[in-house]
Protein backbone atom coordinates (compact mmCIF):
# COMPACT_ATOMS: atom_id res chain seq x y z
CA UNK A 1 0.00 0.00 0.00
CA UNK A 2 1.51 3.26 -1.12
CA UNK A 3 0.57 6.34 0.88
CA UNK A 4 1.57 8.75 3.64
CA UNK A 5 3.43 6.21 5.78
CA UNK A 6 3.72 8.09 9.08
CA UNK A 7 0.07 9.16 9.10
CA UNK A 8 -1.10 5.69 8.02
CA UNK A 9 0.87 4.06 10.85
CA UNK A 10 -0.52 6.54 13.36
CA UNK A 11 -4.07 6.15 12.06
CA UNK A 12 -3.78 2.35 12.00
CA UNK A 13 -2.67 2.30 15.64
CA UNK A 14 -5.64 4.49 16.57
CA UNK A 15 -8.10 2.37 14.60
CA UNK A 16 -6.75 -0.89 16.07
CA UNK A 17 -7.14 0.50 19.60
CA UNK A 18 -10.71 1.47 18.71
CA UNK A 19 -11.36 -2.04 17.37
CA UNK A 20 -10.15 -3.67 20.59
CA UNK A 21 -11.21 -1.17 23.26
CA UNK A 22 -14.00 0.82 21.63
CA UNK A 23 -14.35 4.53 22.17
CA UNK A 24 -13.58 7.59 20.12
CA UNK A 25 -10.54 8.37 17.98
CA UNK A 26 -9.57 11.03 20.52
CA UNK A 27 -9.72 8.51 23.40
CA UNK A 28 -7.66 5.99 21.42
CA UNK A 29 -5.09 8.68 20.57
CA UNK A 30 -4.84 9.72 24.23
CA UNK A 31 -4.38 6.06 25.20
CA UNK A 32 -1.50 5.82 22.73
CA UNK A 33 0.04 9.14 23.79
CA UNK A 34 -0.69 10.78 20.44
CA UNK A 35 -1.14 14.53 20.70
CA UNK A 36 -4.34 16.21 19.46
CA UNK A 37 -2.35 17.96 16.72
CA UNK A 38 -0.86 14.69 15.48
CA UNK A 39 -4.31 13.10 15.57
CA UNK A 40 -5.76 15.94 13.48
CA UNK A 41 -2.90 15.78 10.99
CA UNK A 42 -3.24 12.01 10.56
CA UNK A 43 -7.02 12.25 10.22
CA UNK A 44 -6.94 14.95 7.53
CA UNK A 45 -4.11 13.32 5.58
CA UNK A 46 -5.52 9.78 5.69
CA UNK A 47 -9.04 10.89 4.80
CA UNK A 48 -7.73 12.72 1.74
CA UNK A 49 -5.65 9.66 0.76
CA UNK A 50 -8.68 7.37 1.19
CA UNK A 51 -10.60 9.37 -1.44
CA UNK A 52 -8.36 7.90 -4.14
CA UNK A 53 -10.23 4.92 -5.65
CA UNK A 54 -9.29 1.65 -3.98
CA UNK A 55 -7.34 3.11 -1.08
CA UNK A 56 -10.13 3.04 1.53
CA UNK A 57 -11.01 -0.60 0.78
CA UNK A 58 -7.36 -1.70 0.74
CA UNK A 59 -6.71 0.09 4.03
CA UNK A 60 -9.74 -1.45 5.73
CA UNK A 61 -8.75 -4.92 4.52
CA UNK A 62 -5.21 -4.42 5.81
CA UNK A 63 -6.49 -3.35 9.23
CA UNK A 64 -8.79 -6.37 9.39
CA UNK A 65 -5.87 -8.70 8.50
CA UNK A 66 -3.72 -7.16 11.23
CA UNK A 67 -6.55 -7.58 13.76
CA UNK A 68 -7.01 -11.24 12.71
CA UNK A 69 -3.28 -11.93 13.06
CA UNK A 70 -3.19 -10.27 16.48
CA UNK A 71 -6.23 -12.17 17.74
CA UNK A 72 -4.90 -15.44 16.32
CA UNK A 73 -1.64 -14.89 18.17
CA UNK A 74 -3.56 -14.36 21.40
CA UNK A 75 -2.71 -10.67 21.62
CA UNK A 76 -5.29 -8.90 23.72
CA UNK A 77 -5.81 -5.24 24.42
CA UNK A 78 -4.43 -4.15 27.78
CA UNK A 79 -7.00 -3.28 30.38
CA UNK A 80 -7.73 0.37 31.00
CA UNK A 81 -5.87 0.11 34.31
CA UNK A 82 -2.69 -0.81 32.42
CA UNK A 83 -2.76 2.54 30.60
CA UNK A 84 0.55 3.52 29.04
CA UNK A 85 2.01 6.90 29.89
Amino acid sequence: MNGPARQLRRDAAIRLVQMTRGGSRAAAARYLGITPGALQSATVTVRAWQKVPGNADAYQEALERIAEIASGAGIKAPSSTAHRS
